[in-house]
């Protein structure tokens, strides 16, 4: 039998990573040796599973986004410093980005065999344009609407791990300059991110 996550790589794309919040299931996770941002964490996950703990997340961005820290002052002027964009709107878009609370750690890459200990909460998976189209006209049909954010911040730690996580919506994303730089990202591939609960219902349009 084809398992939820399988059905979703084949639809929508082989770089898909089933992600669960918190769960101390006995299930075998790779704890990374050294220090990453979560969008390489999320690349590296489509091949092995792991788990991100705050001694291992280094981004601010991202340790802000999953409640692991919060000096958006200091956040601000970083990301002012690399964008040279004002801190003014860049204020303002941290305002809409959710950030996480109580986050212990991080599954990432769960595989067929874990799903009798743990639950995906989520799926991030990176698509290609063609299948946002398709996918926006089937969400209509459940009258979803996804969450696409106007700004390039926190792309996959923020405008779609926490925001799918936390306001279980679907949520799509362009990619910020970190994400594209350190996690895999192609040139041809947006950002999406589906809670489980809709990603069931998702699956009965291509069946």
């Amino acid at each position: 039998m084809v398992s939820q996550h399988d059905k979703l790589k084949q639809l929508f794309s082989p770089k898909s990573t089933a992600i669960n919040i918190n769960s101390e299931s006995d299930s075998y996770f790779n704890i990374p040796s050294r220090q990453l941002t979560l969008c390489e964490a999320v690349d590296q996950s489509f091949k092995v599973p792991l788990r991100i703990t705050s001694n291992n997340l280094i981004c601010p961005g991202a340790r802000r986004s999953v409640g692991f820290e919060s000096n958006d002052y200091q956040l601000i002027k970083e990301i002012a410093g690399h964008s040279h964009i004002s801190e003014r709107y860049i204020s303002s878009a941290l305002q809409t980005i959710p950030a996480l609370t109580g986050i212990r750690h991080i599954n990432l890459g769960l595989i067929e065999s874990m799903e009798n200990d743990l639950q995906p909460d989520l799926y991030l998976m990176y698509v290609q344009p063609y299948i946002i189209t398709d996918l926006m006209h089937n969400l209509a049909k459940l009258k979803i609407r996804p969450s696409i954010p106007s700004y390039s911040f926190l792309s996959v730690c923020g405008n779609v791990l926490a925001n799918c996580y936390l306001n279980q919506v679907v949520s799509i994303s362009f990619g910020c300059p970190e994400s594209r730089k350190h996690g895999g990202i192609a040139k041809n591939e947006i950002v999406l991110g589906l809670p489980s609960k809709i990603a069931v219902e998702l699956l009965q349009f291509y069946e």
